[in-house]
């Protein structure tokens, strides 16, 4: 069992460099993992360098806290989806979720 292929290999620290995102997508070719997650302004690179493997590129919309009003986060998906990404990962509000408000979420 290839337990690689269900892994998404990701970086998402503020700090994330180009250098850092060739690593991430070079290391995911290597092991076969299903999918890099970057942060959405390195989508087009991810994709450019993972071009003709089976590696998908992910980003998160929302991050990290969940935060954004939904028009927001709307935004960003529709932009992410314009870069090429193949899956995204949506944090959820954190305060509504503490405040058990399910109609907001």
């Amino acid at each position: 069992m290839n337990i690689a292929s269900y892994i998404d290999h990701t970086i998402l620290k503020p700090t994330t460099t180009l250098p850092d995102i060739e690593k991430l997508c070079e290391e995911a070719r290597q092991y076969h993992f299903a999918a890099v997650c970057v942060p959405p302004p390195y989508i087009k690179f991810s994709r450019q360098l993972l071009a003709g493997s089976s590696v998908k590129v992910a980003t998160v919309i929302g991050f990290p806290f969940g935060y954004s009003a939904m028009e927001a986060k709307i935004a960003e998906i529709i932009s992410a989806t314009a870069e090429g990404t193949d899956e995204l990962d949506m944090v959820v509000n954190i305060t509504a979720i503490y405040n058990e408000d399910w109609n907001y979420l």
